[in-house]
């Protein structure tokens, strides 16, 4: 019977010292993106192109190709959702984003994330996002802040012209683009 009882503690302490060890690996600190101007000014055509979000969204999910992640775009928010198979379970993530940049990189800052309702700090599930992801060029997230980041290149190659990005209301539907020289 005392065997039992220190096989018990043992694995106690095991499992206690995973959980330190996560929390601790899994435990960035991320600041917000802030708005940013690029000393980059290209050479404007002075043609403006002006997208709705359906297309935006086709735009931006036909980039990444991968059917795994998904973004939506309509008048109340910016969703990427996620899901991967991890030892056979489904594991679902939701990630709301918000314009806080544009020009040569659309910078989206990552407002609220919800990996199958895990009880994880924010930052704890973008460290694992950030870690576990893989996006295609021109696609990336931050290393030191909590952000998506889409450079202009990639609309460029969708809407073969190129274009920089001017401003995004998606609220009211609006992507606004210049062409560029």
């Amino acid at each position: 019977m005392n065997i039992w009882k220190w096989l018990f503690i043992g694995l106690l302490v095991l499992n206690m010292a995973v959980i330190i060890w996560l929390f601790t690996v899994l435990n960035g600190n991320y600041d917000a993106p802030s708005e940013e101007n690029d000393n980059y000014v290209p050479e404007e055509s002075g043609i403006e192109i002006k997208m709705n979000n359906s297309a935006m969204e086709s735009i931006i999910n036909d980039a990444i190709d991968d059917d795994s992640l998904t973004i939506t775009i309509d008048e109340q928010q910016i969703a990427l959702d996620v899901v991967r198979q991890v030892l056979g379970l489904s594991i679902e993530t939701s990630i709301e984003l918000e314009p806080v940049s544009t020009g040569e990189e659309v910078v989206f800052e990552l407002v609220d994330i919800n990996i199958s309702d895990l009880p994880l700090s924010q930052d704890m599930m973008y460290d694992l996002i950030r870690d576990q992801s893989d996006l295609p060029e021109g696609i990336r997230f931050r290393e030191q802040e909590r952000a998506l980041v889409i450079d202009s290149g990639v609309f460029t190659e969708q809407l073969e012209w190129d274009v920089k990005v001017d401003s995004i209301d998606y609220e009211n539907d609006e992507w606004y683009f210049s062409i560029t020289r």
